[in-house]
Order: C-alpha cells, then structure tokens, then sequence
C-alpha cells in the first residue's frame, strides 16, 4: 500500500509503536534514539502544518515503518457531497463556481470565494462527486436567462447575490417548495412548466458535461451525482444520488416531483437500466437533522425493502451539519456520541428536553449506529429470506456550498456553512464544521474501481484527517494477526463484509496509521440482537499514555454469542487539537468576545462495520 510520502512500507514484528521503545528489530541503536527523540516532538508540539512538522511525519514514517500491507488495494481520498452555484441555496449566499470550477479546486487551484478571497487545498482530493440540489435546476437556469431575468421572482438572485441576501432568497424560494408534504413548484414553474422542464434538463446537461471533461483516470475521478433533497415539515430526508459512469438518467430526479424515498428508488430503477450500463446508488445523510424521519420502514413491504437494498448501500455519518454516528443510549453513555453534535428540531436548534420520549426514541433509531440495530432486527423478523435493509457501509463528506469540497482542516475553513460571512456570524455557528472526508479502498483511481469499492462498502469515513485504517475479522484467530507479514488467512473479512458462521468467537484486527495529529485510542463498537434484545457495547482495545502513530490492534470478542446476529465497527480518535472555532477567533485576536466558542477537537474515524449474520434452518 502506499502512505502520504509515497514510500512503499514493510510491515514491522510488534502489536503497536506508541512509543519509541518498540521499534523494529533491523534498526540500529542510533536510528532508535533518533526515533525517540522526534517521536517525543511531534507528540509534544502537535504543529502539524508546520514544514518541520510535516518533515518529521514523513521521518517517522521512514523510521517505524507500516502495518499496512502491500496488497491490490489503495486507500484514495474523496468527498461525494460538494455544492456549486447551480444549487440554488449556495447560489444565494453568494456562490459564483461552477461545477468545473470545482472540480479544478478539488484537484489543487485556487478559487476566490465571497467575502473570504482565495483559498486552496493544502493536499488535493483522489475523487470528487458534486451533488447539486435537482430541486431547483431550472431556477437557477431561468434566472440566469437575459430573457427571463427580469421576472420578479428572480429578482433576488440576480440583483442581491451577496452572503446578506441569502436567507432572502432561502425563505422565498427554497422553503415554500420543499418543507410542504406536497411539495410545490417555484411560481415560474406554474406559469411555464414546459419551460422548466427544458431548463431543468439543460442544467443536468451541464453538470453532466462538466464533470464528465473533469475526469482524469488513474489522477482524477469526478463522478456524476445530484442531490434529492426532500425536507418536509423542514425534516432533512435527503440522498445523494452518485453513478458508476457517465451513463446515467435522462433527468436528475427531483422532490417535487417525486417525493419520497420509495419514489426516488422507482424512478431510478425505470430510468437507470443495467442493460444501458447505467447503475447508481442514493446515499442517506444528516439523519441528524431528520427528526426520526429519514428512515421510516414500519410500513415497508418486501418489495420497497429490496429496492432500498439495492440502491441504499452506505450512509454519511458526518458532515458540515454535524454529526450522526449516535446520541446517548438510556442506562449506557458512550462518550463517543457526544462528538460534534447539532441537535435539531424541524431544523431549528434544540435540546433534548424538546423531545417526548417517543420522539427521542425515534431520534436514536435515525442515526447510524441505530439504523445498523434495526438491521439485525430486520434481519431476524426475515427467517430464511435473510434480508437487512440497513446492512450500510460508512462514509463521510462536507455538504460544502462554496463549490470547496475536501476543505476540512481546522485552521483554513473560513468557518460558516457557506464558506463566508462575518467574524459575528461565524462564532454564532459553532455547531456546525469542516465536514468530513470519505476513504474508499480500491484497486485503482477510476470510476469502476471505486464504485465497486462503494458498492461492497470497503470505505469508511473521517471529520476531516487523513488517518489510515484497515479492519478485519477471522473466524479463525490464528490466521489473522499484528505479528503475521501479510493476511494468511484467505477467509479474512474485511470492512463492509459479513460472515455467517464462525468456530469460537471471532477475531479482529484494526491497523491505522495516524494523519499529523498523534491517535488516542482505537474502539471497536458492537451491535448485537441478543435474547429478543437490541445491545450495543464499545470496547477500547488500545489507548496508550501518549499518543501513538502506527498501531495495529488485536481484538477477540469476549461476548460472542453464535446464535445473536451482531455488527462490529471500528472508531479511531485522534489527540486534541485546536478547533476551527478557536483557531478562528485567535486570528482575529478576539477569542475574548465568544467565551463559548469551543476551544479542542478530537477528530475521528469511522470504519463500515463487518456483520455476522447466522445461518438460519430452513
């Protein structure tokens, strides 16, 4: 496998290198003293952008060595939920990029936004999807027109577009359309429906184009995508519709006139046909934000469950609104689900105390980590069909709508949802972030290759590092260990996989190799469905007392029931360091008027979870 420098790795003998002590055994002592030395630096300084900083990384790295073998896969960088101007929000906050323009930014130029000037990727993405909202492609398209700009209707993005204009253009467009149950078209659509539609599909033509010129193989992936974005009762039910190629529908399917999940599916499977080469896949995000709706299966038969199997393989647990890995268990806290939370109602900022007990119930079973406990519930309610309609991989991207996606470090985001605005409006914000970035293990950077690869859902995500990270089960533990060079066990599961039988309990291995920020400790979180009983469990399987760079963790599971399906999913955190909040207000040298900005992060990654889904008698 190949890390950040480049440099192909060897695996080293021992378990984990936390500390310089345990190095390998070809090294010589001056080598070994040099190790400890910078590896008491970096934990100390904890300077990442630094050049010094990013010197010793690429030494150390040298130095230790890796745990992650060379196999047939990479590990390559992306970000599948990215917003250009031809989304009608981001138009009105004062969005000027075009698609195009965003693919160049996610390859490494420079672009100029609104009220912040030019910013650029410190490290450029492997792949990219920009998801326009398909609600209001004609819109933009119309109001951009010379003759049908001067509509009233249109009157607030030609004339007023500037960050202040923005909710303007929110509430006057966006809002009425899709927070109905019946969602509404814009008043120009009413007039000239024919003419929305030619717009609407004009627009799809562009993006289509744009990213398609975008696409570089084996250097640049730019995979066609749009966004459904269903909000009703201002509940967020959204999906990101991303295809394998440049096939692909003949409209991008919008809410207004397809509006429900159900819907969406159909139309995907009547317009995108496998025989044309045509295949895509919708992925859920901000469940956080979904009051409880964004996943509704009570009254789902076989047939919706099959289509939601088949296009609904993986879900964003993070992104610029916050997080939805898992909000707290009654009578069980995992520290962990208290990480970047952003707790709405009917989209708007609330606390816990604004949920009855059946609403906060239904809140849980929303975010990921209760979706992967619905699954194993639906898996047994099927017998013998087998059927998990929520067996979902994990990824992570930024909701950016400055047209900037992958622009995820704490020091360089400007610090709003759009990407601009004021110091005051920023630090008024502060539950939302950077966003996240997916990871996806492929054979190569190509649109078929990481498809695949999100397909069988070997990806996971992150909020924002680059950590690297592998994990695999065993039925057989002495075939699957720190200490063998290379997987000697040809039954070895790996992330997004499942198995279904196993002889004693399983075994796990978890590699990760840390991204300029030392790692604090590795967890392995467990779902299970155990005596009628849905439990969830987190074990922390390594934490040193300084942070560590290149680990490798073994990991038996002491609760293994045969008979229980169960999930397991790994979560590497990282040691704190300063948040955007902070960094943002130290700039400005006016920390002192917003004492409750939030001063650390600990960032995160997330693994797609590996399930064992027991064999049933017929």
């Amino acid at each position: 496998m190949v890390i950040s420098d480049g440099a192909e790795r060897d695996p080293p003998s021992h378990a984990e290198v936390p500390e310089a002590g345990l190095l390998k055994g070809d090294i010589d002592d001056m080598y070994q003293g040099v190790l400890e030395l910078l590896l008491d630096f970096v934990g100390k300084v904890h300077q990442p952008r630094s050049e010094v900083g990013l010197a010793l990384t690429v030494v150390v790295a040298l130095l230790e060595g890796s745990y992650f073998q060379e196999d047939v896969k990479n590990v390559y960088w992306g970000d599948l939920h990215v917003h250009s101007a031809y989304s009608l929000d981001a138009w009105g906050y004062g969005t000027l990029a075009t698609p195009a323009e965003a693919y160049r930014f996610a390859r490494g130029e420079p672009l100029v936004l609104t009220g912040v000037g030019p910013v650029v990727l410190e490290r450029p993405l492997d792949f990219m999807s920009v998801t326009d909202h398909a609600e209001w492609f004609d819109l933009l398209y119309i109001c951009t027109d010379p003759e049908w700009s001067d509509d009233p209707y249109c009157d607030t993005m030609t004339e007023k577009n500037t960050p202040e204009a923005g909710s303007e253009v929110f509430a006057k467009y966006v809002l009425p359309t899709i927070t109905k149950a019946s969602p509404q078209p814009t008043p120009i659509c009413k007039a000239d429906e024919a003419h929305c539609t030619e717009s609407r599909a004009s627009q799809w033509q562009r993006i289509q184009h744009q990213t398609n010129q975008a696409n570089k193989p084996c250097k640049f992936t730019s995979m066609v995508g749009f966004e459904w974005s269903a909000t009703p009762d201002y509940s967020h039910n959204h999906r990101n519709v991303i295809f394998a190629n440049a096939n692909v529908t003949k409209d991008a399917i919008d809410y207004m006139h397809f509006p429900s999940p159900l819907k969406l599916w159909e139309e995907l499977d009547r317009q995108c046909e496998a025989k044309n080469g045509c295949e895509a896949i919708a992925i859920p995000h901000n469940t956080n934000m979904g009051d409880g709706r964004s996943f509704d299966v009570e009254t789902e038969d076989e047939y919706q469950l099959d289509l939601r199997a088949r296009y609904e393989r993986l879900v964003e647990i993070h992104q610029e609104k916050g997080n939805s890995e898992c909000l707290p268990v009654f009578g069980q806290v995992d520290e962990g689900c208290n990480f970047e939370i952003r707790l709405t109602k009917n989209s708007q900022p609330t606390t816990a105390a604004d949920f009855n007990d059946q609403e906060w119930e239904r809140m849980r079973r929303s975010y990921v980590r209760g979706l992967l406990l619905r699954g194993l519930a639906a898996f047994e309610r099927s017998g013998t069909k087998r059927r998990n309609p929520f067996q979902l991989g994990i990824i992570a991207s930024t909701d950016n709508h400055a047209a900037t996606g992958g622009l995820v470090e704490e020091a360089q985001w400007p610090g709003s949802v759009f990407g601009m605005g004021s110091l005051e409006r920023s630090m008024t914000r502060i539950s939302w972030n950077p966003g996240g970035l997916i990871a996806v293990w492929a054979e190569e950077n190509t649109r078929v290759s990481l498809f695949t690869s999100l397909k069988r859902r070997e990806v996971y995500g992150t909020s924002g590092p680059r950590i690297q990270v592998k994990i695999k089960a065993a039925t057989d533990g002495k075939a699957l260990s720190c200490a063998s060079k290379g997987d000697t066990s040809q039954a070895s599961i790996p992330m997004g996989g499942e198995f279904t039988t196993v002889s004693g309990s399983p075994y796990f291995v978890v590699q990760a190799l840390y991204d300029r920020i030392p790692l604090a400790s590795v967890e392995i979180i467990k779902g299970e469905l155990k005596d009628a009983e849905l439990k969830e469990s987190t074990f922390t399987i390594w934490a040193p007392e300084s942070g560590g760079l290149n680990i490798c963790a073994e990991w038996q599971d002491p609760e293994f029931d045969s008979s229980a399906p169960a999930f397991w999913y790994a979560r590497i955190i990282e040691s704190p360091r300063p948040r955007w909040s902070s960094e943002q207000c130290k700039k400005a040298g006016r920390c002192d008027e917003f004492p409750n900005a939030m001063q650390t992060i600990q960032d995160r990654a997330w693994t797609s979870p590996i399930w064992y889904l027991p064999e049933r008698n017929q």
